[in-house]
């Protein structure tokens, strides 16, 4: 069996804060079924299924955060209205988030 890396995901979590910053949660383009971040039936179960695992493993936190725009996506509008379709809002000018 040989590993191979298929994507990343990074977070940060902010105890004072009770803030899990989702840094990036990406599967790499030779994985992903379909150009468009918003039609990838993979992209968010992938992003679902690590925020499960964030939030077991902090389970104080009571929000989660994101940044409003990532190059993986086709356009800025993409990437926000695939977060919308995970349950984000827009928090501040450059910040998508929800309650846990």
């Amino acid at each position: 069996m040989r590993q191979q890396q298929i994507g990343n995901a990074q977070a940060w979590y902010y105890p004072h804060d009770k803030v899990i910053v989702l840094w990036e949660c990406f599967l790499d383009t030779q994985v992903r079924n379909v150009k468009s971040l918003t039609e990838d039936v993979h992209m968010p179960k992938l992003w679902s299924r690590f925020e499960q695992w964030l939030v077991k493993q902090f389970p104080e936190a009571t929000r989660i955060a994101t940044s409003f725009n990532d190059p993986i996506a086709n356009s800025r509008e993409e990437y926000q209205t695939f977060l919308r379709s995970l349950g984000y809002q827009p928090l501040a000018k450059a910040a998508f988030g929800k309650s846990i």
